[in-house]
Formats: C-alpha cells, structure tokens, sequence
C-alpha cells in the first residue's frame, strides 16, 4: 500500500494554455489493482483523517480523489476541484467479472472502457447503451456523471454499485448477481433505493457495478435530417411534437451549423433520428416521417444519407469504431490518449427546455458569450419530451496562451448567461462546480457517510457559499 506523499509533484496538472484547467496541487498519485489495495488506501487516509486535531496538530489530512480512467475531457480529466488531494486512480480495476446476456447485465469495474465491454458482446443478442465519446472512455465513469447514451441516459443503466466506504467497509446497493437473491434484474429493489445516493456523489470509492445491458436492435435506421439556422425553433418544436407523441424516439441529436460539419454538413443544422427494432417497425417510421418532412411548410429537409455514416449507425448498434473516428473530428484530437496534450478543449453542458423558443434562446446566449472567440460546436441530445441537454464545445489552440484565456473567459460567460436563466449544467467542470449540498438532509447524509473528509469535494459538491452575516 501506498501512502500519499505530501511533497509529490502535480504530475497531472497543467497550467491552462496546454488545454487544461488550473492547475492543482496534488499530495500523491495512487494506483491500486485490486478492491483490497482501494481498501487499503481509504483506511489509511481515514486514520490520517482522523488523527488530525481542529487545532492543526497531527498529520494533515490528505482527502482522496477518486477517478475510473480520468478522462472526463473539458471537465477538468482526473484533476480534483480543491488543491491537496491525492488521486486515487482505478483504472488499474480492469475486470469484467460477469456477463449475462439471458438476464441482461455485465459485472465491471471502474477501468472497463465501452470499447473492452462492447467487444466482449460481440456475437451476443445484448449491447451496451454507448455514448458519442471515445470508445476508451469508462462505462462505470460516465455512469456516475449521469452522462448521456445513445438511447438513454446512462443513469438508466446502473442496476447495483459496489462500495468503498470511508471508513474502508465494503458494501453493495441495489440488485447484485447473488445466490438465492431475485432472479429479475431490478435496479430499484425493495425498500429505500440507495444507488443514485453514490451518482453525482464524493461520499464513496465504486469499485464495481452492475451495469444494465439493451437487446441488440434487429435493425438500426438513422434519418439524417437538416434546417436552416432562421429555422431553428420550428424544427425544434416538430421534433418535440414527434417525440411527444412517441413517433419517435427521445434519442434525437441535434447539431449546430458548426457541430455539423463534422458529419459533412456546412452552414446548416443537422438532425439524427435513430430507429431501432424490427424492419417492419422501422420502415414505417421511416414513411411516416418521410412524408411529414415532404409535408408543405416543414421546417425540416432530408439530408444526404452520408450524413449519417457508417460510423453513426454502428454505433446506435452497439459496436464502437475502432479507429474513434467520430471522436477525433468532433474533438481535433489525434487519439484518446494524447488528447488533454494536444488539444484546447473546454465543455459546458447545460440543460434546456425542449421548445423551440428556449433552443433558440440558448443558442443566442451561446453566440453572446462567444463573441470575441471562435464559434463553438453544439450537440443537443434530447432527453425527453420536455428537456434537451446542450454539448458546448469549446476548441482552442494549446500553445497559444491568449487563445487559452479568451476560451476559459468564454466559458465563465456561459456559465454567468444560462445561470441567469435558471438553466444549470448537469455535468460542472472542476473550475464551475456546483454549490455544496444545501439541504440539512444532504449534509446529514455527507457527514454520516463521510464525516472526517476522507474523500475530497467534487465538481457536484463545491466549495460552501459564505455564512450569511448575522
């Protein structure tokens, strides 16, 4: 076991201008392979936690910072909020314990990509619900950001966590694989449901979880649709009135002009629908919605099948490319691996009502913020009927201090402008994060889990506002 050394370098933090956040002083780098090594690590951290007096005397406490694979790109990557933590990086618990396509789950760990569990159902009637980031991004990472899938949100696909708590007790919430346990994966069980306490959360190290998986689709039909940017809230009001009426699914994508062009589209909005199920299911969809956009006064036009490659139908099928394709033309970035290197890259992520009126809005609070620097790309992921998230993507040269500060600049003003519509981000970066838990219910739950600090504040559990002047 390794203890965090107060005096090692920052060896992941880099200064803003080589497309990174502020740099953080970090107390260690922890690297453990097994449950037990995390084990190990939070009860060391523990006892320093708890041998440190409100006085200063003592070790000083050295919180830990839990990361899967750390590649929570334009968010901050594996960097903590606040400076002295230790990363405890888990991307060395690599295992795929079980999968089960009769009942539909998969049993992984915190450094299992999409790409080493999407390959491993290769050949099987079951597919994980993938995201449009790189395929070696973790599963269990972005489950725990609530990030988005390609068919649903992938808060949708955790049925049970495995837990390290800060005291370094192991335990399980939610539906596990166990000998005479239920049969039916039923992520929310019996009783008081305990998964989403640890999503969003910094009270806990996952080490494992169990991880829904979908049917494999029969057939995949992507409708690559377009629009004018003066048509923006028009189109946006169609595709909600067919969501609504459940014509189609909630897993449209839609692109700005400048997003776009990524999938060969210049100067116009770009619109995915994805069918999914039986040939039969899907070509009449494929009809239906074919004659609605012939329809006179649609907002809406068929695009060139190009417009939905390959690549994107593969995906909705399940299968990752394997030369990350659409990831490098979204990001710049010549492979994952390199990418916090050799690319400026900042992300805002705000939700927004699913009308046209307020798309349209959001856009303008886009261009408003954006106005001295290069127009960022806009990914808008439908969610439901009622609320589409926004992917800002922010782009900038990494040697080019300058072009570093106006792209973090610009990323302040984002958040200032939709703030001020009530309009948060789901997903904060480690320089924006979210006010600390402002309930007595979330802090009597923090400080019960957690009460000496082992594990350091997240981007969702910011630093506490002032204490109101009495």
């Amino acid at each position: 076991m390794t203890t965090p050394r107060t005096d090692a370098p920052a060896a992941s933090a880099s200064p803003p201008e080589t497309g990174r956040f502020r740099p953080r002083r970090l107390a260690g780098l922890l690297r453990p392979r097994t449950v037990e090594e995390v084990v190990g690590h939070v009860r060391a951290a523990a006892a320093r936690a708890a041998a440190a007096s409100p006085d200063g005397g003592g070790p000083a406490p050295v919180p830990l910072h839990p990361v899967s694979t750390g590649r929570n790109w334009g968010l901050g990557s594996a960097l903590p909020v606040r400076d002295g933590a230790a990363v405890l990086d888990l991307s060395g618990l690599d295992r795929i314990r079980e999968i089960d396509t009769l009942r539909g789950y998969a049993v992984v760990e915190p450094g299992v990509t999409q790409d080493l569990l999407a390959r491993h159902l290769t050949g099987t009637d079951r597919v994980l619900n993938l995201t449009g980031a790189s395929r070696h991004t973790s599963v269990i990472g972005n489950i725990l950001e609530r990030g988005v899938g390609l068919h649903r949100t992938r808060a949708e696909d955790l049925a049970g966590l495995e837990l390290v708590l800060a005291d370094g007790q192991r335990v399980r919430t939610g539906w596990w694989p166990v000998p005479g346990g239920p049969a039916v994966v039923q992520p929310h069980g019996t009783g008081p449901s305990l998964n989403h306490l640890f999503t969003q959360a910094s009270w806990a190290a996952v080490t494992a979880a169990v991880v829904r998986l979908r049917p494999r689709p029969r057939t995949v039909a992507v409708l690559p649709l377009t629009f004018p940017a003066d048509r923006l809230a028009a189109a946006v009001d169609v595709l909600r009135e067919w969501t609504a009426g459940h014509l189609v699914p909630a897993t449209a994508k839609i692109y700005d002009p400048v997003a776009a062009r990524t999938y060969g589209v210049p100067g116009r909005y770009l619109a995915h629908i994805a069918l999914t199920g039986d040939a039969e299911v899907t070509d009449a969809l494929t009809r239906i919605v074919g004659d609605r956009v012939r329809a006179p006064g649609s907002p809406l036009e068929h695009a060139s099948p190009a417009a939905a490659d390959a690549e994107v139908h593969a995906a909705y099928a399940g299968c990752p490319d394997p030369a990350d394709t659409l990831f490098r033309r979204k990001t710049g970035g010549c492979c994952a691996r390199c990418l916090d290197r050799e690319r400026g890259l900042l992300m805002f992520l705000p939700l927004v009502p699913f009308r046209g009126t307020a798309v349209a809005e959001a856009a303008g609070l886009v261009r408003g913020a954006t106005a001295d620097a290069a127009a960022p790309g806009i990914t808008m992921n439908v969610l439901d009927a009622d609320t589409v998230d926004h992917v800002v993507t922010i782009g900038f040269a990494p040697g080019d201090p300058v072009a570093a500060r106006r792209a973090h600049q610009t990323l302040d003003r984002l958040h200032t402008a939709f703030a001020a519509r009530g309009w948060l981000p789901y997903r904060p970066d480690v320089d924006h994060p979210l006010p600390a838990p402002h309930t007595a219910l979330h802090r009597r739950l923090r400080d019960a889990l957690d009460p000496h600090g082992v594990f350091s504040r997240g981007r969702f559990e910011g630093p506490q506002p002032p204490a109101a002047a009495p």
